[in-house]
């Protein structure tokens, strides 16, 4: 087959697609299978607030809705917390009274970014909602999503003594190195456990962060994935920044990231006189 024919041929097929979308025979469904399949158990972490639950994301005709697991007093177990557009771009989020009297979808939120294990939805209030799960084609388990977290004081002695009980429940290990496990769907509550055990730090940034302000390196919103590890000191150390969007460049971003992440300190892992350090972690942060 010649280039012009092969051409002309893939022209044609996307005429047909085209026109099947046109006709209705595609459905909203199908047009979401070519797109991240969103389906399944997911973390929430609503900031500023630092809560974290479970939450299944189920598609729709829309495109797709998160239903909470756990409920509260305001948004109870089964209902729907955010509607996603099929488009991945705009959100609605619910709010309701007590006992979810009137509950009402408000929009200006957007969907800023979108994958099989990561979803940032920001409100037009000023901060997001991030949603995400460890799989196994992930990067790394999810630990980061704010430089402001950080344990509370009261529980650390309770951590140290759970920690020898957890560390080989929740973590995998070669030698001083370990990494974190990915826990199956109905586990969901085994993985916050673990990552509260052994990935979230003792001491965070006190301080709101103007990068205009820090090393020099530039100024403007920005967001940022990365990888890392936490060394045997309970520092982060081989920073990877995975992707990055805004008004910074990758040197920029990395710098800014480095200098954020110095400020977060963990408790060191050691059982039974050893000490080790944790890879395969990942995270977002925006400023």
């Amino acid at each position: 087959m010649t280039e012009k024919e092969i051409l002309k041929k893939m022209k044609k097929s996307t005429l047909i697609i085209v026109t099947l979308l046109f006709l209705g025979v595609i459905s909203a469904n199908e047009e979401l299978d070519q797109k991240p399949n969103l389906e399944g158990y997911w973390f929430a972490v609503f900031l500023p607030l630092f809560h974290e639950e479970a939450v299944e994301i189920i598609k729709s005709e829309e495109g797709y809705q998160a239903v909470k697991t756990v409920g509260n007093v305001y948004v109870p177990s089964g209902e729907i917390g955010l509607k996603i557009d099929r488009n991945f771009q705009n959100c609605k989020g619910v709010t309701a009274g007590k006992g979810f009297i009137n509950p009402k979808f408000s929009g200006g939120c957007k969907i800023k970014s979108v994958s099989e294990d990561l979803i940032v939805a920001w409100h037009d209030k000023g901060f997001p909602d991030i949603f995400y799960r460890d799989l196994p084609t992930s990067a790394g388990s999810f630990c980061i999503s704010d430089f402001k977290e950080k344990l509370p004081e009261e529980g650390l002695e309770k951590i140290l003594e759970l920690r020898p009980k957890a560390f080989k429940h929740c973590l995998a290990c070669e030698g001083s190195a370990c990494r974190m496990k990915v826990w199956p769907l109905g586990r969901e509550s085994e993985s916050l456990i673990c990552k509260k055990l052994f990935c979230k730090p003792v001491l965070g940034v006190q301080k709101s962060i103007n990068s205009e302000n820090v090393l020099n390196v530039g100024s403007g919103t920005s967001s940022v994935q990365f990888t890392f590890i936490i060394n045997k000191k309970g520092d982060i150390d081989n920073l990877n920044i995975t992707s990055f969007d805004g008004a910074m460049n990758r040197k920029q971003v990395k710098t800014f990231t480095r200098n954020i992440l110095s400020s977060l300190k963990y408790i060191p892992l050691e059982i039974n006189e050893k000490v080790y350090e944790i890879h395969n972690l990942r995270g977002w942060l925006y400023w």
